[in-house]
């Protein structure tokens, strides 16, 4: 799993920052751990994940956006 830490990042930075995150496990086939801050918006993640239908959990309480891999 690959983990990367978006907490220091703010917008547009922090999408950024994602994107780069989640093309690297993309090409690695792997899940990635995105770490954020509880308070930290990321709509436009979320918005992103769900228009191109990438199965994600988010537990937002714990600072965690876990991503798979593949496109459904």
């Amino acid at each position: 799993m690959l983990k990367q830490d978006l907490r220091v990042f703010k917008c547009p930075q922090q999408f950024i920052q994602f994107k780069l995150g989640l093309r690297q496990a993309l090409l690695a086939q792997q899940t990635i751990e995105f770490r954020i801050l509880e308070q930290q918006p990321i709509q436009d993640i979320e918005r992103f994940l769900q228009k191109n239908n990438y199965q994600y959990k988010l537990e937002q309480q714990h600072g965690l956006l876990i991503v798979e891999p593949n496109c459904v």
